[in-house]
């Protein structure tokens, strides 16, 4: 009599796509769940085109959150979280990670940006001044705090 284990099963993939207006997660082609936010949205009107302060900080946490939560039921567990999007692999190059971005990694460029944010005078100089690029951090940051997933893969680059 042969037992069978499952606990080296392998989690299921889901695909993480931040996009300008919308962002969504993917399971497979035929298993999708949109999320109602985009980057350029954020960027452009929670930070005014600029980097966020402290305020336009807080107030994007609470509109990602919104956003985001109802997914947290959808996704399967345990999950293998990927990305394609540049964006997300450009914040794993600030992070210094490879092909796996932790969510500590994440918190640590967070904090920055948040320190960036409740201070006047010089920039971060380690943080890309773009507003586009604070938005996916917080967002990635967002997700993998409340649907508690402890890392991204970094998949090969879309176009």
């Amino acid at each position: 009599m042969t037992a069978t284990s499952t606990t080296n099963a392998v989690p299921p993939c889901v695909t993480l796509h931040l996009g300008a207006v919308q962002g969504w997660l993917a399971l497979s082609d035929d298993e999708r769940h949109d999320l109602p936010l985009g980057l350029h949205t954020l960027a452009q009107y929670r930070f005014k085109g600029k980097m966020p302060d402290a305020l336009a900080l807080e107030q994007g946490i609470e509109e990602v959150e919104d956003a985001i939560m109802p997914a947290g039921p959808w996704l399967p567990r345990p999950v293998r979280l990927q990305t394609h999007d540049a964006l997300l692999h450009d914040i794993a190059r600030v992070a210094t990670a490879d092909k796996v971005l932790t969510r500590d990694a994440v918190e640590q460029l967070f904090e920055r940006l948040a320190r960036q944010a409740q201070r006047a005078g010089p920039a971060d100089a380690l943080l890309p001044q773009d507003p586009v690029w604070a938005a996916a951090l917080l967002v990635l940051r967002e997700c993998l705090h409340h649907w508690q997933v402890s890392e991204i893969h970094l998949a090969g680059v879309n176009p």
